[in-house]
């Protein structure tokens, strides 16, 4: 009967385990799917480049609760130990030397087949011809046995042709193998790493006009035609011909190793033996197995018998994150730029071309013709060096002779400058060719004459406003006409009325478009709607003592300066005054990185705002410009060697690059202030009025200059010419060969003797002609 029972109990236990395996559920909660149903899926076939890096994906397969074993089966040679980073739970099975024909010995351990629990497989192609096949077989099992099969064609494609030569260039692939070449890889981004380098030949030399626009196409190309005939007559070698035929585009295939997360997920199963002193109702099922010992009382199963332990599955489930690599070919069109404008796009160039040395020439911002010449590993592989830079602008001789005294400066709405000049009393405009231009002969129907031009500035739509502190007034000129915005009353003896504003100096334009005037002679400040000159005081005379500059905040607030007092404030809308900058303290210094208000400002002249809210002020004393920012802390811009002194007013152009301009009254000159960045073997020349030149003479009248100007940036690549070694061993033979030839015709050494006499004696008469002797033979 015992017998019998424990028979009963291993029937029951089978039945039980099979009802606990017919239904199963997944991590997800998912509706139930049968445990026997099993289905393999690897996809669509997988055509890819030799030698890249694709992913075998089983993800599809079903069930995709982790219970799933995936077995691997590939063609010989597809798959090799060396390529596969195994796990240790992995059964790997190697093909032997008799399953492989004479052509696959030899190329490393071949994998015939791998038995894992990972869905997924990265699998390099082979180095193999194009149109290589190859058969991937996975066969899923889960753990009742039941399995699937599916089949996969591997097709490998010709290897991408990452070579050296470039289409761009006239470089070839010998060339770019040498000591000065380097490697250039594009920059990894988020998830992906570029596999495709890009060899740079070091001794090649680009030619790269900048802003091309602002000169003639053929005086571009004559000019691209010298710089290059000049390199080659100097010998420089390695020079790409800039006039050349450039491809403006190219198709590419570029290499990136992607990455790629994918969740994991494995069921692990554990049979667990426990007696009833456990808590067992955390099981859902029946026991597997049950186990009696021998104090077992009775033939029956007693599940409240200590003595009586049970076997349950349990079932665990391990999520994990799959990190995989794989090679992603992206087809990419290279674009040469052939209107280039910046250091950047022409290193770019320079990179397509694969050559390692540039020379970027053209009309700047500042209506120079600039030369530059750097080199592109300074670009990729050290940090450039930026600083503040002053420097003298070099007029043309006709704008040095017309803005001679330049006093007053202003800003026009294209950037370009606007300059009150002494010598004749002119406001005049100059325009992006530094032409000046003086604006009141625009004006029809009259002739205007300025009696002391004081102040100038430019308006939104392109009026221009001028102050007159002789007449003690202020005029706009606008599409060819002048109109008085404010003049001065006056009695009938032509004096200014008591409390009448005179003196007007600096004007400015507030976001309103509402004209703000200084005005020194009572030191007021007012505002002037242009269109009716309808005045408001802003601040009253008296208020600040001798104010010398006002500016215009980007939130419309108005700041005015004193030198006297060396300080700037901010004048509030009922017209009090609040420091700013600058400190009345005796014992202050000139600080930076401190607030505004604890820094000693010597002799400030003159003010200025840029776009971003920040405070220029000019300090005469110190030859210095100094910045506030916008929360109160000051420092300053200019270094010791690049002091600008005998400032008569400051003013910051915002149109592109941040530019400050300073003039020199009694000096006749303008210095321009400009932030500069540079690589370690970055090297600049200029020629200075290249308008003015062409306009007299042509492009051929910069000639020279650009001769001057390569010269100068070139000069490390310029041979050196040969020095000439005397062969003193070779003058002595010769002397005594003389010697001994005039020894032997004593009348031919008479007559030597007597013409270096009559040449010596010319040389120190008056220079007038040799007298021979009346007898000389000839």
């Amino acid at each position: 009967m015992r017998q019998k029972h424990f028979l009963l109990s291993l029937i029951l236990c089978s039945f039980n385990f099979y009802q606990g395996q017919e239904m199963i559920y997944d991590e997800a909660n998912a509706p139930r799917i049968t445990s026997r149903k099993v289905v393999a899926e690897l996809g669509e076939d997988i055509s890819a480049p030799a030698m890249t890096t694709v992913i075998l994906d089983a993800s599809r397969s079903t069930p995709s609760n982790g219970s799933l074993t995936y077995e691997w089966s590939f063609s010989p040679n597809l798959l090799f130990q060396s390529d596969y980073d195994f796990d240790k739970s992995d059964a790997v099975i190697p093909y032997n030397e008799s399953e492989l024909d004479s052509t696959e010995i030899g190329k490393g351990i071949s994998i015939k087949k791998v038995v894992s629990k990972d869905k997924y497989i990265e699998l390099e192609m082979p180095n193999a011809p194009g149109g290589t096949q190859f058969v991937v077989v996975l066969r899923v099992q889960n753990n009742m046995g039941s399995n699937d099969s599916d089949t996969l064609m591997v097709t490998v494609e010709g290897a991408i042709n990452d070579g050296h030569e470039s289409e761009f260039s006239d470089v070839s692939e010998a060339d770019m193998i040498g000591e000065s070449s380097f490697s250039v890889t594009d920059e990894s981004q988020d998830n992906r790493e570029p596999l495709t380098e890009t060899l740079i030949n070091g001794d090649y030399l680009t030619i790269q006009p900048l802003n091309k626009h602002r000169l003639n196409p053929m005086e571009v190309n004559i000019i691209n035609s010298f710089i290059y005939d000049h390199l080659i007559s100097t010998e420089v070698k390695n020079v790409l011909d800039p006039n050349r035929i450039i491809p403006s585009n190219v198709q590419v295939n570029k290499l990136y190793e992607r990455m790629r997360f994918e969740p994991d997920t494995v069921l692990l199963v554990y049979l667990d033996t426990l007696t009833t002193k456990y808590d067992l109702s955390r099981f859902k099922e029946e026991p597997l197995d049950t186990i009696y010992n021998s104090n077992n009382v009775g033939n029956k199963t007693d599940l409240n018998n200590n003595d009586t332990s049970f076997v349950f599955r349990r079932y665990e489930t391990v999520t994990k994150v799959d990190t995989l690599s794989y090679t992603e070919v992206v087809d990419t069109t290279l674009r040469y730029q052939f209107n280039c404008m910046t250091y950047d796009c022409a290193a770019e160039n320079a990179f397509l071309e694969q050559a390692g040395q540039v020379l970027t020439w053209g009309i700047n911002d500042y209506s120079q013709l600039e030369f530059h010449y750097f080199k592109l590993e300074d670009i990729y592989g050290s940090e450039p060096t930026s600083y503040w830079e002053a420097q003298r602008v070099q007029f043309s001789p006709f704008a040095d002779s017309t803005l001679r005294y330049p006093e007053s400066i202003g800003i026009d709405r294209d950037g370009s400058l606007l300059m009150v000049s002494g010598n004749r009393q002119t406001a005049n405009s100059l325009g992006k060719k530094m032409h000046p231009v003086n604006i009141l002969e625009s004006i029809r129907d009259e002739v205007q004459k300025l009696d002391y031009p004081s102040g100038i500035c430019a308006g939104y739509l392109g009026e221009y406003y001028v102050s007159d502190k002789d007449a003690n007034a202020v005029y706009k000129i606008y599409e060819g006409q002048i109109s008085t915005i404010f003049s001065a009353k006056k009695d009938e003896n032509g004096l200014i009325l008591e409390n009448e504003p005179s003196v007007p100096t600096s004007v400015r334009v507030d976001q309103e478009g509402n004209v703000v005037v200084l005005f020194e002679g009572d030191g007021s400040v007012y505002s002037f709607e242009s269109s009716t000159g309808i005045r408001s005081l802003l601040l009253p005379s008296g208020t600040i003592k001798r104010p010398t500059d006002i500016a215009i905040s980007t939130d419309g607030a108005l700041y005015v300066v004193s030198e006297s007092a060396r300080q700037v404030y901010r004048v509030a809308l009922d017209g009090s005054v609040i420091p700013f900058a600058g400190t009345l303290s005796s014992t202050a210094s000139a600080m930076d990185g401190v607030l505004a208000l604890e820094s000693y400002l010597g002799s400030p002249v003159s003010i200025d705002f840029d776009n971003n809210g920040r405070l220029y002020i000019a300090d005469d004393a110190f030859g210095s410009i100094r910045v506030v920012t916008p929360d109160g802390m000051i420092s300053t811009v200019t270094n010791n060697e690049n002091r600008v002194l005998d400032m008569a007013q400051f003013r910051v152009n915002d149109h592109g690059l941040t530019t400050f301009y300073v003039t020199h009254t009694l000096d006749h000159g303008l210095t321009r202030i400009h932030y500069k960045t540079v690589s370690n073997s970055s090297r600049f020349n200029y020629v200075h009025y290249p308008y003015h030149i062409i306009k007299q003479k042509g492009i051929y009248g910069l000639e020279d200059s650009i001769r001057r100007a390569l010269d100068a940036s070139m000069v490390t690549l310029v041979p050196e010419e040969e020095k000439v070694i005397f062969n003193f061993k070779k003058i002595s033979d010769f002397n005594r060969k003389l010697n001994k030839y005039l020894k032997e015709r004593p009348i031919l050494l008479g007559l030597l003797l007597l013409l270096i006499n009559q040449g010596l004696s010319a040389a120190f008469s008056d220079g007038g002609p040799i007298d021979l002797p009346p007898d000389f033979p000839f």
